[in-house]
C-alpha cells in the first residue's frame, strides 16, 4: 500500500541515521552508534501513537461532524460550504493518514511487535486498545476499509467489509483485556500521558470501547444492545478515568480546537444554533462551559450556512483553553450507552437510573420518563454531553435523535466520508467516488428519519 509505506518512512525520519559513505565498515562498534538509534523505542512509538490518535479524535473530522450535527456552524469561507455538506474525496486525507501511517497502524504494529519481543503484555494490551480505537473509527468513517492486508508488503490491500472489521476489533479488544489482566511487564509508565500505564484504567477503557462498537452494529445485529450493556457494566466508572487528549498549552502542543479557532482560522466555525438553543431552553449548567454570551449578554448560535457575525456566541473559555483535555472516551458515554442499551433490551428502570446518573455528573436535575420520551431524553443528553465528539454522529445515524433539519434545503446529512484521493489513486481496490455508497453497511436507510431519506 503505497500511502502507508510512504508515511511509515516519514515517521521514522527523526530516528534514522543520516546517510554516510560506505567506505567505513567493520564490527558493530564501528557501524552502530548507540546515540543515534535506527529504530524508535517503545516510548517513542507510544508518543507518536498518542499524538496521532488525538489528532483523529479531536481534529478536523470532529470539527466537520460538529457542523453536520449542528453543534457548531461553519461561518466563513470553506467552512461555510463544508458545514452545508460540500464534501469531496480530497477533503479528508488527514484522518486516513493518521489512522494508517506514522503514529497510526504502522507504528502500533511496531509497538506490538516490540512488546511481544520482551514479553511486556501491559504494553501489548495498550497497543491493541489503540489499534481498536483507530481502526474502529476508520470503519465508522469510511465503512469497508483495508485492515487484514493494511500493513505489510501488499501494495493494493483489499477492503475488508465493515462488519467484519468491527468483529475483528471485538476479538482484538478481548485479547487486550486478557493481556492487561495478566499483569505481565512494566508497560509505558509515564510515557502513557493519560493513564500512566494503569492496567485497570486501560481494561475499563477497553470494555467501554467494546460497548461503543457493539452499539455501532445495533441497526443490523439484534444481539448488539445486550452485548453492549454487558461490556459497559465493566467500563469506565468515574469521570476521573476519562480517556482524553493531553495538551500542555505550549506552542505546538495546544488543544487542536484552540489552534484552529484562535491561531489558524478565526471566524471559520461558530457555536451552532440547535445545540445552543437546546441547552439554553433547558438552562443547562454546562452552557457557560461550552459557550460565551454575545455582545447583548445572550447565548446565540449560528444556523448552518450563516456568515460571521458578532451576534453569535463563541466557544467558551473552558473548551477554548489551549490546555483543555478533549474528551475521547468518557464515563458519560459509558453511562449513556448503558442507558440506551438497557432501554432497547426492555429494562427501562436501569435506563432511567443510568440517564439520571449522567445528568447528576453535571448538576442537571433528574427526570422521570418512560417509553419513547425516555429514549429521546437519553439521546439528547448524550448529544449534549458528548459535544465535539465523533460519537454524536454515530448516535444520530443510529437513532435519528436529535431530529435535525438538513442545511439549506439539502436532502440528506452526510452519513460517511469518501475515501481520500491519494489512496484511490494508489490502490485499485478503492472505487471511484461515483461508485461509493452514501451509507455504510451498519447504517441502513431509516425511513423514520426525515433527514436521512
Amino acid at each position: 500500500m503505497k500511502t502507508y509505506r510512504r508515511l511509515a518512512v516519514a515517521a521514522l525520519l527523526p530516528f534514522v541515521m543520516a546517510g554516510c559513505s560506505n567506505y567505513l565498515t567493520g564490527a558493530d562498534e564501528l557501524t552502530n552508534d548507540p546515540n543515534r538509534p535506527t529504530q524508535a523505542t517503545l516510548s517513542q512509538l507510544i508518543a507518536a501513537i498518542q499524538a496521532s490518535t488525538w489528532t483523529v479524535q479531536t481534529g478536523e473530522t470532529p470539527r466537520a461532524v460538529s457542523m453536520w450535527m449542528q453543534q457548531m456552524a461553519g461561518t466563513d469561507r470553506q467552512y461555510q460550504t463544508l458545514g452545508t455538506y460540500s464534501i469531496t474525496e480530497s477533503g479528508f486525507e488527514t484522518p486516513w493518514v493518521y489512522i494508517y501511517g506514522g503514529g497510526g497502524l504502522v507504528d502500533i504494529r511496531k509497538l506490538q511487535a516490540g512488546a511481544t519481543e520482551i514479553n511486556d503484555k501491559t504494553y501489548l494490551g495498550i497497543a491493541q486498545v489503540f489499534e481498536a480505537l483507530q481502526i474502529g473509527t476508520a470503519a465508522d468513517l469510511y465503512g469497508d476499509i483495508p485492515y487484514s492486508e493494511a500493513v505489510g508488503d501488499v501494495a493494493t490491500p483489499k477492503l475488508d467489509q465493515q462488519l467484519e472489521v468491527y468483529a475483528a476489533i471485538q476479538t482484538l479488544l478481548s485479547s487486550a483485556i486478557t493481556n492487561l489482566s495478566s499483569a505481565t511487564g512494566v508497560g509505558p509508565g509515564a510515557a502513557d500521558l493519560v493513564y500512566g500505564g494503569s492496567r485497570a484504567k486501560w481494561i475499563a477503557l477497553a470494555h467501554t470501547l467494546k460497548a461503543r462498537f457493539y452499539m455501532h452494529t445495533a441497526e443490523v445485529d439484534g444481539t448488539a444492545y445486550a452485548r453492549a450493556l454487558a461490556e459497559a457494566a465493566q467500563g469506565i466508572t468515574s469521570s476521573a478515568n476519562d480517556y482524553t487528549s493531553v495538551h500542555p498549552g505550549t506552542p505546538g502542543e495546544k488543544n487542536l480546537w484552540y489552534q484552529f479557532i484562535e491561531e489558524q482560522r478565526q471566524g471559520y466555525i461558530t457555536p451552532g444554533e440547535y445545540l445552543v438553543s437546546l441547552m439554553d431552553a433547558r438552562d443547562d449548567p454546562r452552557l457557560d462551559e461550552y459557550f460565551t454570551t454575545n455582545a447583548s449578554g445572550n447565548y446565540a448560535g449560528a444556523p448552518p450556512g450563516a456568515g460571521t457575525s458578532n451576534i453569535y456566541s463563541d466557544l467558551g473559555p473552558d473548551r477554548n483553553d489551549p490546555a483543555f483535555s478533549q474528551p475521547i472516551v468518557t464515563y458519560d458515554e459509558n453511562l449513556l450507552i448503558r442507558a440506551e442499551a438497557a432501554y432497547q433490551t426492555n429494562d427501562q428502570a436501569t435506563a432511567l437510573t443510568q440517564l439520571n446518573q449522567a445528568k447528576a455528573n453535571h448538576g442537571v436535575a433528574p427526570v422521570v420518563l418512560a417509553g419513547p420520551a425516555l429514549l429521546q431524553e437519553i439521546m439528547l443528553e448524550k448529544y449534549i454531553a458528548l459535544f465535539q465528539s465523533l460519537e454524536v454522529w454515530n448516535d444520530w445515524k443510529r437513532t435519528c435523535i436529535p431530529d435535525l433539519t438538513p442545511a439549506l434545503s439539502a436532502q440528506i446529512i452526510p452519513a460517511r466520508l469518501f475515501y481520500p484521493t491519494g489512496e484511490r489513486q494508489t490502490n485499485t481496490n478503492i472505487p471511484e467516488v461515483s461508485a461509493q455508497p452514501l451509507r455504510n453497511d451498519n447504517d441502513p436507510a431509516n425511513p423514520g428519519c426525515n433527514s436521512q431519506n
